[in-house]
């Protein structure tokens, strides 16, 4: 990871990054790649400059931006911040995108998850229903994409 920031920010100091795109997608890859190694004030500080750069490039982007720190905060518990970001970032995506994208379908799941974890399964299992739709209508199908769906959604039917 410290190889990633310090990349991105030879960059940026030699001129190569002048692109607000190029540093959303490097801020966006290395604040996921954060969480995924549990580093997460690392990928907090990422994320969070990640979603500033993505306010100028469009609702894909911030949509995106947005459910990353969301995803983050339910990882780290912090729910009621969790559930506010992944609120946003669903208007946000189906404004800008449509309510087929698959991009609300991910948002959907995250969202479902939070309320399993909150014991809000009542809530959770129309996300995961309606994730589920969208992913199922998507060619190529994202395989992991609906297995990590199908599982919160038996979550939300089990309890």
């Amino acid at each position: 990871m410290r190889r990633a920031a310090t990349v991105v920010a030879v960059l940026v100091q030699a001129g190569c990054a002048s692109s607000g795109r190029f540093l959303w997608e490097e801020y966006t890859s290395v604040g996921i790649a954060s969480i995924g190694t549990g580093d997460y004030r690392q990928a907090e500080h990422f994320l969070s400059r990640a979603l500033t750069k993505a306010d100028d490039l469009g609702p894909k982007e911030r949509g995106i931006s947005l459910n990353g720190l969301g995803e983050l905060y339910r990882r780290e518990h912090r729910d009621r911040e969790a559930e506010a970001l992944f609120l946003r970032a669903l208007e946000v995506k189906e404004a800008g995108l449509g309510r087929e994208h698959p991009d609300v379908a991910v948002t959907l799941t995250n969202l479902g998850l939070l309320y399993v974890t909150d014991g809000r399964d009542q809530e959770a299992a129309p996300l995961f229903e309606r994730a589920l739709a969208i992913q199922d209508r998507q060619s190529p199908r994202n395989e992991r994409a609906i297995a990590r769906t199908l599982t919160g959604l038996a979550q939300a039917y089990r309890h």
